[in-house]
């Protein structure tokens, strides 16, 4: 895995280096049996980088504000020292890379941090669980990180509520079926299937370049 420490989020440089890439956001894509990852991740490296059009709402702009001070808390609470940098690249494959809210020097702890609405806040913390919707994310940092031990997912809400916690490793269970037909896997298993689906992705994604070239 490389560390890009000198790039920052939510940069040109940073949009730049995500370009054809599959970060955190898009990881569910790569459990999904649909053609709707390859072909985005495929039209972007068929051609050069440009800006796209911004998508930025409330939700997104106080997450941004609030991190900060998330990872003060979590540096506090765990006793570890998290860094933040631009992109980790997984050096096993080209698709794969994140932006973690931070990590540390040795790549072995990581943190994600949210900061919910009240409603999905308060969900959380009567499940006790990291909602369905963001579980991919997180087995994504152990897909990339192939270093990675350990993952703080922390639920931010600084509004007089208590901060929602949850310790991952390898060795967590996830359940990413549904009601009628469960899947439980361990993070391991879910990180080492990631990885096998990634690598059949980037060879049809490769297949389809020299189909389409001119």
């Amino acid at each position: 895995m490389i560390r890009f420490d000198d790039i920052e989020q939510q940069t040109e440089k940073w949009f730049e280096i995500k370009w054809g890439k599959i970060g955190g956001t898009k990881s569910k894509g790569l459990f999904v049996n649909s053609d709707t990852l390859m072909i985005d991740i495929l039209s972007q490296r068929m051609e050069e980088y440009e800006p796209e059009d911004s998508f930025y709402t409330h939700a997104m702009e106080r997450g941004n504000e609030l991190e900060p001070f998330g990872r003060d808390y979590i540096c506090k609470y765990t006793g570890y020292e998290f860094k933040t940098t631009g992109w980790l690249q997984s050096e096993e494959n080209e698709l794969l890379g994140i932006s973690p809210d931070g990590i540390t020097n040795d790549n072995k702890i990581a943190f994600e941090n949210k900061a919910f609405g009240r409603k999905k806040h308060i969900e959380c913390l009567l499940s006790n669980e990291i909602p369905k919707e963001n579980i991919h994310q997180v087995i994504h940092y152990f897909t990339v990180n192939p270093d990675l031990e350990k993952l703080f997912f922390l639920a931010f809400r600084p509004e007089g509520v208590k901060h929602f916690i949850k310790e991952v490793t390898l060795d967590t269970v996830f359940d990413i079926g549904t009601k009628r037909k469960p899947k439980k896997m361990t993070v391991e298993a879910l990180r080492d299937y990631a990885n096998e689906l990634a690598d059949e992705l980037l060879e049809r994604i490769k297949q389809k370049e020299e189909e389409l070239k001119f």
